[in-house]
């Protein structure tokens, strides 16, 4: 079992908090891309897309437990 998050409330609101962290990551992310040209725009946009991949792939792990109530909500 995870441990107890009482900041958890639902899945539903989970969702949303983290479709906000995503999309501002994004941009945080891609920013060194689009100021770049050349193979350093695509180093930089590869790297961008390989953490946003494994930034969503935690995320929505979180909100599949949180929804299955594997992880305890307070």
């Amino acid at each position: 079992m995870l441990p107890y998050l009482p900041f958890l409330i639902s899945a539903n609101s989970l969702g949303v908090i983290f479709l906000l962290v995503f999309l501002a990551s994004t941009v945080i992310f891609t920013i060194p891309g689009f100021a770049t040209r050349g193979g350093a725009q695509v180093a930089w946009l590869s790297v961008a897309g390989v953490l946003l991949l494994v930034e969503a792939i935690v995320l929505v792990t979180l909100v599949v437990l949180t929804s299955r109530g594997e992880i305890f909500q307070g």
